[in-house]
């Protein structure tokens, strides 16, 4: 057996590092329930957004994790497709099949393919820190956060006008 040391921790990261950290407040959200459903954080959550979250097979609290655009810096669309599949089997071989969510820009020309998982919120974290996420989404029910995962930032809760 080959001796290999075990990789580094990945380095952390501040709200600066990640080019997109002040847009996660405006990202649309499709939800691939039964039907797909558009959630738009920009907006306040309230009885639609949730029910569209309970169709989805999400009646409580869930963190999205993508494995899309590490560190929050773009990738290519072959890089995010592979990543997409070494993701989607690494969950399969724990016996998760997830709830689909991506993230759209408000002019929908970028879209992060994510998941939805019903599990406590640092069980979420270690997993988006394992895919080089800047940060997970954490949903407590009633309102929508942004947590660090690599980004050490106070949680960020995102509150629409």
């Amino acid at each position: 057996a080959m001796n290999r040391e075990p990789s580094p921790a990945p380095e952390p990261m501040r709200p600066a590092d990640d080019p997109g950290w002040a847009s996660y407040a405006e990202t649309i959200l499709l939800v691939h329930g039964p039907s797909p459903q558009e959630v738009d954080l920009a907006r306040p959550l309230g009885a639609r957004e949730r029910a569209v979250f309970r169709a989805a097979g999400l009646p409580g609290p869930f963190g999205l994790v993508t494995s899309d655009n590490p560190r929050g810096r773009d990738s290519t669309p072959a890089e995010n497709a592979a990543r997409r599949e070494r993701f989607a089997a690494a969950l399969a071989a724990r016996g998760v099949s997830p709830v689909r969510v991506d993230g759209l820009s408000r002019d929908r020309s970028r879209a992060e393919v994510g998941v939805a998982l019903p599990w406590p919120m640092e069980e979420v974290r270690q997993l988006a820190r394992e895919w080089d996420q800047s940060a997970i989404y954490w949903y407590d029910g009633e309102a929508m956060w942004v947590i660090g995962a690599l980004t050490e930032a106070a949680p960020w809760r995102l509150e629409p006008a």
